[in-house]
């Protein structure tokens, strides 16, 4: 029975955690004056959020050069499933990029612990790697990711306006639902190997379940494939935390954001092909890298093009919230 109401129980989830959103935004967006940020511009360090007693470290990177009168963008940076933030954020070379543009990189925990000893995150209704549903008690990483996101702006130093959101494989399905219930908090999502658009669908598991994933506002999205992904095969497939794959995921989204057409693109000697929907919305893109010899790995991604897309997106740019169409 508690497979069966997944995808239900799931989509309800979503509808509470987007309420609970636009009262938090709210509170946010009332408060005028932003004090000055008192992180050490001094790289890696960790930082503590909640309440006395039940405060929970997160590891960001802050880059050299920070002023503590300018909030900067902020990306969140997820790691995926078996393992951490600290093995998460030594493999995705954003350190150097937030060095280079002023950028702070968060690299969190997520919530759940495997039978193996690593971590995953808490995506209700989809099973972790260990093949079960995350129980019902599980600690809400929705909730505290917008718990660190809310005290960075606090804080004065983050950007309310530009901040993104990138993770690898299990990662990558957690920042997919980060932009299914954060839309009106997040600037664009850069899934790794891990682009999701809902849980699957149960009658049609090829294709995602539209009904849990609802975003309140269009969201750009750009992604990075292996083309030799057989954990995750862009086509579909794998194992059932994954189901359907790149490709139905992207075009979930690109309807989500009202796009109308598709153009491809070799990339020269890169070995990546481009795709990008044409007709989205306002200030919103959907893009997809996918490297033809790339596997499951973080390698696939180019931190350059991302970080192109991300800075290229803030939530200003967007269009006014809209229904997302029905596929």
């Amino acid at each position: 029975m508690k497979r069966t109401n997944a995808s239900a129980q799931l989509a309800s989830w979503i509808v509470r955690s987007v309420i609970a959103v636009v009262a938090l935004s709210g509170g946010a967006a009332a408060s005028a004056a932003r004090p000055r940020c008192e992180l050490t511009p001094s790289g890696r360090q960790i930082i503590e959020i909640g309440t006395v007693g039940m405060a929970r470290p997160v590891l960001l990177y802050v880059p050299h050069a920070t002023r503590s009168w300018k909030a900067l963008p902020l990306i969140l940076n997820l790691h995926g499933s078996g393992s951490n933030g600290a093995q998460q954020l030594d493999r995705s070379g954003l350190m150097e990029l937030a060095d280079r543009h002023h950028v702070i990189v968060a690299s969190p925990d997520g919530g759940l612990t495997l039978p193996s000893g690593g971590l995953a995150w808490n995506i209700p209704g989809v099973p972790t790697t260990a093949g079960t549903l995350p129980p019902a008690d599980a600690p809400d990483d929705v909730a505290r990711i917008l718990a660190l996101i809310d005290t960075l702006i606090a804080k004065g130093c983050t950007d309310p306006e530009r901040i993104y959101a990138t993770g690898l494989s299990g990662g990558g399905r957690m920042v997919s639902l980060l932009g299914c219930v954060l839309s009106d908090r997040l600037a664009a999502i850069a899934p790794v190997v891990g682009l999701r658009a809902g849980a699957p669908d149960r009658s049609t598991p090829p294709k995602p379940d539209v009904k849990t994933c609802q975003p309140t506002r269009p969201m750009p999205v750009v992604a990075f494939s292996g083309g030799a992904d057989t954990t995750n095969p862009i086509d579909g497939g794998g194992a059932r935390y994954w189901q359907y794959g790149l490709l139905a995921a992207e075009r979930r989204w690109a309807d989500i954001d009202g796009c109308r057409g598709v153009a491809e693109t070799e990339l020269g000697r890169s070995g990546r092909m481009k795709r990008r929907y044409l007709g989205c919305q306002p200030g919103v893109d959907v893009v997809s890298y996918v490297t033809r010899s790339g596997t499951h790995e973080w390698g696939v991604a180019d931190t350059r093009l991302m970080w192109r897309f991300m800075s290229e997106h803030s939530r200003l740019l967007r269009s006014d919230p809209a229904a997302p169409p029905e596929p």
